[in-house]
């Protein structure tokens, strides 16, 4: 698949993170993460026990109680440790189009970039540089999100007590 034109945009959010490429990889491939780094996500429902594969999805809810959408996001294409490109239900807006690609970074790290553009009416009528600015800060938040997750220190990391 080729490489969707919002990617060379100035508009794209790239964010350096000192966790390694396999480490980012690991919180997006974990579905039950999702409502942790996606802005806007309050609650995961269900995540097919494929997930990233393309054609899997996982359900999550948006809001804030009372006023919750249960929605739905699927993988489209999935290169593990490189790319996830999604398409989220974002009822009553329509669907969106989520690029994140991963790449190592020279002394150790890894570059996230995260585009976001409509692919269906009503926002999709929108200019695409409008709507990559419009969703600019929601991803830029995303993306620190996901680095501050993929940074964490798990308890294999940490030194043993005895």
């Amino acid at each position: 698949m080729a490489q969707p034109e919002e990617l060379e945009s100035s508009l794209t959010v790239k964010r350096t993170t000192t966790a390694s490429r396999d480490r980012v990889w690991d919180v997006i491939a974990d579905g039950w993460t999702y409502s942790q780094w996606v802005v806007g996500n309050s609650r995961m429902r269900a995540v097919d026990p494929e997930w990233p594969q393309p054609g899997s999805t996982i359900r999550h809810s948006v809001g804030v109680w009372p006023v919750l959408l249960d929605d739905s996001t699927v993988s489209v294409e999935c290169i593990p440790g490189e790319k996830l490109v999604m398409i989220a239900n974002g009822r009553p807006f329509g669907k969106a189009r989520i690029t994140l690609t991963l790449a190592d970074v020279e002394g150790g790290g890894c570059r996230i970039e995260m585009a976001e553009v409509p692919v269906t009416p009503p926002l999709n009528w929108l200019p695409k540089r409008a709507a990559l600015a419009a969703a600019f800060p929601r991803n830029r938040e995303c993306t620190l999100r996901l680095a501050v997750l993929a940074e964490r220190k798990l308890p294999k990391d940490l030194p043993d007590d005895e």
